[in-house]
């Protein structure tokens, strides 16, 4: 039997985010996030690295389903289509957290380090999913520029969705849907001549 309760990692994350809100990022210690969890800071540190890792951890189990999706050999080859099914895929995962990611958003929106890791992490998924495009037999180049306009899009329905104010917003995969045509529309209409 472990010497730490099963759900440790959950509780720490549950615990960080209410102190990390009630408190502010900066005025909370792993030693505040543990007591609060009802462990102990040793056990804080078997599941998390440092405090920022609370914030950035289930990002870790949502990339490689991001890109099991990607590399599915029945999945869709035309990068729209491609497009469509990985980030409604990701879309879903997510939904059933908008609480917790919003309140996780408010707190890395505050903190400058916060947002660098967070940007950091986005770097480093566009580079993994530009690699899975490439695993499909996209060109390089093609792959890196649909990653980052994937990404582009996700991020500013996802924002988006998670500044809506209303209980029962449009629900994300909805709104990825909806935005892929304008990708399209942007790139028709930005001609300059």
């Amino acid at each position: 039997m472990p010497r730490w309760p099963a759900d440790s990692r959950a509780r720490l994350a549950d615990a960080a985010l209410e102190l990390f809100s009630e408190h502010g990022y900066s005025g909370v210690t792993i030693d505040d996030i543990a007591e609060r969890a009802g462990v102990t800071a040793r056990t804080f540190f078997r599941q998390f690295r440092d405090k920022e890792e609370v914030l950035f951890a289930d990002d870790d189990l949502l990339l490689p389903a991001l890109l099991e999706t990607i590399a599915e050999p029945t999945g869709p080859t035309a990068a729209e289509q491609l497009m469509e099914r990985a980030l409604v895929g990701l879309a879903g995962r997510m939904q059933p957290a908008r609480d917790s990611l919003r309140q996780r958003q408010a707190i890395i929106d505050s903190e400058v380090a916060l947002t660098g890791r967070e940007l950091a992490k986005q770097a480093r998924w566009q580079q993994a999913i530009s690699a899975a495009l490439v695993e499909r037999g996209f060109d390089p180049g093609d792959a890196g520029l649909l990653a980052a306009i994937g990404f582009a899009l996700f991020r500013r329905e996802l924002h988006e969705w998670l500044a809506d104010p209303s209980d029962d917003p449009l629900p994300l995969a909805d709104r990825i849907r909806d935005a892929l045509p304008s990708v399209r529309t942007v790139l028709d209409a930005s001609t300059h001549g």
